[in-house]
């Protein structure tokens, strides 16, 4: 019986936590399916495949200033754009998969919808049996509230909503709020049942559900499966190799947002080192991969000549985190999976630019599995307090769902 061909189309613009869900993923699907990785972001170091999944590199993009631009900057974005379509039309004449998921479109990357649904009208045209499977994380880009803006002309409305559309201030926040769940609603839905046969959600339905950020999902006519969460597991549970004997964990995920998280834990660790609360551990710090370079050298010198040990990255963060005594951290879908999987006490600082992470912080803080700290409050006597008291504190057990590669592979064979 001939293995399901299944084509997993990967973007991440800004860190790195989509690359890594992916991966898990697509190195689970490669169990039992012919995989094909098409990787449209930057490299991401000692990120490996499975060596039986089959890479396609697309020319990357990332998100800038200006929005969405190639990584190599001296090229033409057009003749880039050009480039990833003719490279993508041509891996579904050549594939043809059974299978194609997309991850995170249409809940967002709009900047790509071009490129995605002209894929998926070419995999159409040479395999018309062929499933659209959306891949998506816990929680989506959150609507604004659970209102839309009218769309009809006023003409055409009974008095009470010509009423409604009059009443809101053009211009004001609440007009503002109402627009983008217009776009918003229009961007997903009608996409959804026109392109797509079902909607994978990676989260569990116990913690999240997609209605709580997603209003509208009575209007998607195809099926939303929970997966469970894509949690990766620990392959050696030894202690890696230059490990203090006791520690605590401080990652800023892809590091974008590296200085910002850091350099508050570094002056709050060297505060408990005077008050001799430290207890003779050190502190532990993974940048990320794409953190600024004087941001970097800026910390290493925050540190200086104490109790820290600082890198931008490691292969092997999941044993590290199995043997600190705390974890310190954004609330990133995947460092939070790594939280859940391995029970260590946690500090989340949610980042205010990723809308996912507050609230996915909150319900872990409601289970009492992590204390938060919002961004705007973030102070080093804060973190100080924060460090010293969890420190002697301990995890309740859990019962989330932590299995989502391999329920994702199960479903994806059953399409």
């Amino acid at each position: 019986m001939k293995n399901t061909t299944v084509a997993f189309y990967s973007q991440h613009l800004i860190g790195v936590g989509h690359h890594f869900r992916n991966r898990q993923i697509v190195n689970e699907l490669v169990k039992t399916c012919d995989v094909f990785f098409i990787d449209g972001g930057r490299s991401v170091p000692e990120a490996d495949l499975d060596e039986r999944v089959v890479r396609i590199s697309l020319p990357p993009l990332r998100t800038g200033p200006q929005g969405i631009e190639s990584v190599d900057t001296e090229s033409d974005l057009q003749a880039v754009m050009r480039e990833r379509q003719a490279r993508l039309s041509k891996a579904m004449e050549q594939i043809c998969p059974d299978v194609f998921c997309v991850e995170f479109f249409p809940f967002s990357r709009w900047s790509l919808k071009g490129e995605i649904l002209n894929t998926i009208v070419r995999l159409n045209e040479v395999n018309p049996n062929a499933k659209v499977l959306c891949s998506l994380r816990d929680i989506p880009t959150r609507a604004k509230s659970d209102e839309l803006q009218p769309t009809a002309a006023l003409a055409q409305r009974r008095d009470g909503d010509a009423m409604r559309f009059c009443s809101v201030p053009f211009g004001g926040i609440h007009h503002e709020y109402l627009a983008f769940n217009r776009r918003y609603y229009e961007e997903v839905v009608p996409v959804l049942n026109q392109y797509f046969d079902a909607v994978m959600v990676h989260g569990d339905s116990q913690l999240s559900r997609l209605e709580d950020h997603f209003p509208w999902v009575d209007d998607i006519g195809i099926p939303v499966v929970y997966t469970g969460f894509v949690s990766e597991k620990l392959k050696d549970a030894s202690r890696p190799d230059g490990a203090p004997n006791r520690y605590v964990l401080v990652s800023a995920g892809g590091g974008v947002e590296g200085l910002a998280l850091v350099a508050p834990c570094i002056e709050a660790w060297k505060q408990l080192e005077r008050d001799d609360v430290h207890d003779g551990r050190e502190m532990v710090i993974f940048t990320g991969a794409f953190i600024d370079e004087t941001h970097f050298d800026a910390l290493r010198q925050l540190c200086g000549d104490g109790p820290f040990r600082i890198e931008r990255f490691t292969s092997n963060f999941l044993a590290w985190m199995k043997h600190a005594d705390l974890s310190i951290s954004r609330a990133g879908y995947n460092t939070c999976m790594n939280v859940l999987e391995t029970q260590v006490p946690s500090i989340l600082v949610p980042s205010i630019a990723m809308d996912d992470q507050e609230f996915r912080a909150q319900q872990l803080m409601a289970l009492g599995i992590a204390q938060v700290i919002h961004p705007d409050q973030l102070s080093v006597a804060k973190m100080a307090k924060a460090i010293a008291e969890i420190l002697e504190s301990s995890v309740p057990e859990h019962h989330l769902s932590l299995d989502g590669a391999e329920q994702t592979r199960k479903f994806i064979e059953s399409v």
